[in-house]
């Protein structure tokens, strides 16, 4: 089997992943409207009543907004922890499987795909990121974290793909617009990786093996898809790492292209 990967969108107005080994087809988060993400298939030949399920990285609206009409139109299982589904507070017509241990030291099938759920630094109730074996292929979604712990090094490192947030620059952060007091959420540990987090970790990937980034949930007040790529390219320049790496860099408004393994 082979794997398909897909960043419908990422940023703080949505986010919303697709992942195939062309048996079992899964979105990561529902960010999107149903319009939306139906919109976003579509233009990757996938049609939203595929989907097998829906895992749910944490509870932020900018990943569940589309969840009930979806899940109204479609009755696709949402697959979340035990926090997380409790704190969505939706209505939906389906049944919201819960797959997750408190230490999250199991990960579990969903259909021909392996998931393996790992705890990450955010401000939301239990934040997780997702590592997944899809046709053969280790591939890992890490975004929406303030610090890059052990777990999540443990979890991600090895994946030949992988979604890693860039979020923003320090310096554009430090004099834009926002108040202190959201500028010091955003840099705290339960915030989101800058630019220069991004690339030190990027670093670690590439010398342990990853081939495939794809920066995603990029600022649009404190950051640029240029200077995010940049950032992480001149890193694993300098360190000599960066020989045969791809790079993408995920959009708010756009898919990115389909990536295939």
């Amino acid at each position: 089997m082979s794997a398909r990967i897909c960043v419908l969108a990422s940023g703080s107005k949505g986010n919303c992943t697709y992942v195939t080994d062309g048996v079992t087809h899964l979105l990561i988060d529902a960010g999107l409207s149903c319009r939306r993400t139906e919109q976003a298939l579509a233009t990757i030949g996938v049609s939203l009543s595929q989907i097998d399920a829906i895992l749910l990285t944490h509870e932020h609206i900018d990943h569940t907004y589309g969840l009930v009409a979806i899940g109204r139109k479609f009755n696709i299982p949402v697959l979340a922890n035990r926090p997380t589904a409790y704190s969505v507070d939706i209505k939906l017509t389906t049944t919201i499987s819960r797959f997750c241990k408190d230490n999250f030291d199991t990960g579990f099938k969903c259909g021909t795909i392996y998931v393996m759920p790992f705890r990450i630094m955010h401000d939301a109730v239990c934040p997780v990121g997702y590592a997944l074996t899809v046709g053969g292929h280790r591939i890992a979604y890490c975004t929406d974290l303030g610090e890059v712990t052990d777990s999540v090094k443990q979890n991600v490192l090895g994946s030949e793909v992988v979604i890693l947030e860039s979020n923003h620059d320090l310096e554009m952060l430090a004099t834009g617009s926002y108040p202190p007091d959201l500028q010091a959420r955003i840099r705290g540990k339960n915030g989101h990786l800058s630019n220069s987090q991004s690339a030190e970790f990027a670093e670690e990937l590439a010398k342990s093996g990853t081939k495939c980034f794809v920066l995603a949930h990029l600022s649009e007040e404190n950051n640029t898809p240029d200077l995010a790529l940049r950032t992480s390219q001149t890193t694993l320049h300098l360190a000599g790492c960066d020989t045969d790496v791809k790079w993408i860099v995920a959009s708010q408004s756009a898919p990115t292209e389909v990536i295939e393994l």
